[in-house]
């Protein structure tokens, strides 16, 4: 998925390292790396773990909104 790159090349241009922001926003590192490469996109089978890093991206303006399956569904 392109947000998924964009968010990558966000970090390398940057030049944040990845263990060192999720650790000053206290977040899983495996997961944030996982988050970060693409690995997990935040489906609606995503963990707490997984929401909190996209969380985090959406609180820095690093992404725009959060993935379809982690946004609260607020019909019901």
């Amino acid at each position: 998925r392109k947000e998924q790159k964009v968010i990558r090349q966000y970090f390398d241009r940057n030049c944040i390292n990845i263990k060192q922001w999720a650790l000053a926003h206290k977040l899983d590192i495996r997961t944030t790396y996982f988050v970060i490469s693409g690995h997990l996109k935040g489906n609606i089978k995503s963990n707490g773990k997984t929401k909190k890093v996209f969380e985090a991206l959406l609180e820095e303006n690093i992404i725009k909104e959060l993935p379809d399956g982690l946004k609260e569904d607020k019909a019901s």
